[in-house]
């Protein structure tokens, strides 16, 4: 098989960089090894720049990803992919006894300048990662683009290299993307996995994405995401200490959720380390180092690779 790029990784960053390939008229090749602790099927697609503490460059990536999403969902439900999103920002909430006002408020509270009660809301908002990733796919396909799950051994100058269903597997590609995630360094790139841990519950969700202390709540199917423990390491799934923390930060910060019913316990590993979007070697990019911001900053990445290759 010959193409123009071979995007390894069909994560949101991968999914989203090869249907802004494809828009452009290059013939795109997407391979996941479909691994379990992949970050987007768990992730909480939070944006939040603000709360999340960027500046600089990587705040402008990230404002520009909160511009370009809206456009984007415009465009998929026009082709019949209806994607769960919201625009009305986020809230960064004190832990307090107001913190049930600030739930129910559909309007930002008042922010004191020291120690006080109340919120305060920043530009923002959420879109459903997996929901976005099965838009993308379908739409991908829609657009004749080969989807093959593959686990990619070698990365080189003129393609790929590894095994599919057991057998080997190689790919001619002009220019190969590397969007691994938090198996970056398997090819040598500069990430380590950060697991987290998140919980789906069946209650009332907040008007908005809502902050508060070390967690934090979105809207998710009708119900709420309640999210995230963070942990070093390759361990897998949602354990005994992960559970406990969620449904202890839930219960006693958020009365609301005192009897939600339990829907969904989510993991996946965060590819946390500098934030590199660029050639690695001739013909190799690399989209690596996005943390906990991968949904937030996948509109710039393909901006970013899209400059790169000149398109």
């Amino acid at each position: 098989m010959r193409v123009e790029v071979a995007v390894v990784g069909a994560g949101i960053i991968g999914t989203l960089a090869a249907y802004e390939l494809r828009k452009r008229g290059l013939s795109v090749l997407l391979l996941d090894a479909g691994k379990e602790g992949a970050a987007t099927l768990a992730s909480a697609g939070m944006l939040a720049p603000y709360p999340e503490g960027l500046s600089g460059e990587v705040l402008e990536a990230a404002l520009f990803g909160l511009e370009y999403y809206p456009g984007l969902l415009e465009e998929l439900a026009a082709k019949g992919w209806k994607v769960e999103a919201g625009f009305s920002g986020t809230q960064v909430v004190a832990l307090s006894e107001v913190e049930k006002e600030a739930w129910e408020a559909q309007e930002s509270l008042s922010y004191p300048v020291r120690g006080g009660r109340g919120a305060r809301t920043f530009p923002g908002g959420y879109v459903h990662p997996r929901a976005l990733r099965e838009a993308l796919l379908k739409a991908l396909e829609v657009m004749e683009t080969p989807f093959l799950q593959a686990e990619v051994e070698e990365v080189k100058e003129g393609g790929v290299r590894g095994r599919r269903l057991e057998e080997p597997f190689t790919a001619q590609a002009r220019f190969v993307l590397l969007a691994v995630g938090a198996w970056g360094s398997r090819f040598g790139l500069g990430v380590r996995p950060l697991k987290g841990e998140a919980l789906v519950l069946e209650g009332p969700a907040p008007p908005a994405p809502l902050f508060a202390g070390e967690g934090y709540l979105l809207p998710r199917e009708g119900g709420v995401y309640v999210g995230a423990t963070q942990r070093e390491g390759w361990a897998q799934g949602v354990d005994l200490f992960g559970l406990r923390w969620l449904s202890d930060y839930a219960h006693e910060r958020f009365p609301l959720l005192a009897g939600a019913r339990f829907r969904e316990a989510l993991w996946g590993y965060r590819p946390v380390g500098e934030l590199f979007v660029g050639e690695v070697e001739r013909g190799v990019l690399a989209a690596v180092g996005h943390g906990r911001n991968g949904v937030l900053l996948a509109p710039w990445t393909a901006k970013r690779i899209l400059e790169l290759l000149g398109v």
